[in-house]
């Protein structure tokens, strides 16, 4: 991955951090984009066994663990907050 963006991630007991960028399936084309939680192994590197997952397939497995009941209520709402409202803008701008 070469990632074009990077943010610290305090959500766990170890620090991390979100990478969005080229995927590293790319084929250096610029086209696949992807996302990464980027964590340090026990030498302090960034581990191999970080998740780099695709939009779309990032999206299907939210959906899909929603459906099996793994997203608790808190997690839901924090989803709807997030996207409800850039849908609605997103709506509005296409109707013009």
């Amino acid at each position: 991955m070469i990632p074009t963006h990077v943010e610290r991630y305090e959500g766990r007991p170890f620090p991390s951090e979100f990478r969005v960028g080229w995927a590293s399936w790319d084929d250096g084309t610029f086209q696949n984009r992807s996302i990464k939680w980027a964590y340090r192994d026990t030498s302090g590197k960034i581990s191999r066994g970080c998740p780099e997952l695709p939009f779309d397939i990032l999206v299907d497995m939210v959906i899909h663990a929603h459906k099996q009941g793994e997203l608790s209520a808190g997690e839901i709402l924090q989803l709807q907050q997030t996207l409800i409202p850039q849908l609605s803008f997103s709506d509005a701008a296409v109707q013009q």
